[in-house]
């Protein structure tokens, strides 16, 4: 009798990096959290040495920190850490956005619509966490649709930072309809190639929020310091 083996063929310190991400987004690991090598590699099965690995992975993801002889840390979003990922975000998203719409087939069309789809469900359900990666997975098809292969790159290396980014945005908005609105409006720009309305509906969607919430960062963290 053959019986059929299923291989995972993602390395070994990629599967920790996957396992530590995948942690740190569900929130079982907060941001500010200490880590340790020994105890990760403890919780996740693999050796110490493949952990470590996978944090050095995350950590030039944006994830985590390496302090020096003290450990590591799970990153927590400053007010300035927001400011830095909207203003970046809001200007690939916008130029990406507006690729899409000069550039978008068929074939595209129906992965745009599939993805809101997603987001649309996603937010019926009430699942924070769900929302976020639907979000998320909305913003990347509108970044791969661009075909720019640089603009691709850069936003991958941010993608992580910005799940953050989007799970407490996506939590001060409760869940609002306004989300699936915002993409809808965005969608449908692209899907008419309407480059101009795409470009400015990309951006300024991505600048309103990330003012709020660098605003709302920045009165934490004075109510803190008081």
């Amino acid at each position: 009798m053959n019986t059929r083996i299923e291989i995972d063929k993602r390395s070994l310190d990629r599967q920790a990096a996957d396992w530590i991400r995948d942690a740190i987004f569900s929130g079982d690991l907060a941001p500010g959290s200490r880590l340790t090598e020994i105890s990760l590699a403890t919780q996740i099965g693999l050796s110490r040495s493949t952990v470590r690995a996978g944090m050095q992975r995350l950590a030039s993801e944006g994830l985590l920190i390496q302090h020096a002889y003290t450990g590591w840390e799970v990153v927590s979003l400053s007010a300035e850490d927001a400011w830095e990922l909207y203003t970046l975000r809001s200007n690939l998203e916008g130029m990406a956005a507006s690729l899409a719409a000069a550039n978008i087939d068929d074939a595209g069309r129906t992965q745009l619509r599939k993805t809101l789809a997603e987001l649309k469900a996603a937010i019926a359900n009430k699942d924070r966490r769900r929302i976020a990666e639907a979000d998320l997975a909305f913003h990347k098809t509108v970044v791969a649709l661009s075909r720019h292969r640089r603009l691709i790159a850069q936003y991958g290396q941010i993608s992580d930072p910005v799940m953050l980014y989007i799970l407490m945005t996506t939590k001060l908005m409760e869940y609002s309809d306004a989300i699936y609105a915002e993409h809808e409006h965005m969608a449908t720009a692209i899907l008419e190639g309407n480059v101009t309305e795409a470009e400015k509906l990309a951006h300024d969607y991505a600048r309103m929020h990330g003012e709020h919430l660098v605003k709302v960062l920045r009165t934490q963290s004075e109510f803190q310091e008081a």
